[in-house]
């Protein structure tokens, strides 16, 4: 089968110029990869507590499951949660080994506080109003 020469100046076998073809198809992708991260982006405004420093997608998704959960009235102990001893309306619950949510008993209700790494979260009491 001899090559024949595309409309777009690409020689080639096939009904289609596959080049031509990649091409477009790469520049959809990052259209919509470019549309997908400004919406991505846009959510971290809409969070209560800042959750950039997190390492990655799922990590994100959790802590705001969880943080959407327990404002909904979930108990903090379904997250293995833990009031502190020095303070008990500092309630502390873990993302992963690395990091903690820092809830605060206000009116009753919990309000998420902090986003803490665990060095964070050793280092200083997590309710105090001095930090």
């Amino acid at each position: 089968m001899a090559k024949k020469q595309f409309p777009c100046g690409h020689r080639g076998q096939g009904q289609y110029c596959h080049r031509c073809a990649q091409e477009q198809n790469s520049l959809i992708k990052k259209e919509y990869d470019e549309k997908a991260h400004e919406e991505w982006m846009a959510l971290f405004a809409s969070d209560p507590v800042n959750l950039r420093k997190l390492e990655n997608k799922q990590l994100i998704d959790k802590a705001r499951n969880i943080i959407k959960d327990i404002h909904s009235g979930t108990p903090y102990t379904h997250y293995k949660g833990k009031r502190m001893r020095y303070d008990r309306n500092v309630i502390s619950v873990p993302i992963n080994r690395d990091y903690r949510l820092v809830f605060h008993v206000i009116e009753k209700k919990l309000q998420v506080h902090k986003l803490m790494s665990h060095e964070e979260y050793n280092v200083k009491k997590p309710g105090e109003k001095n930090q």
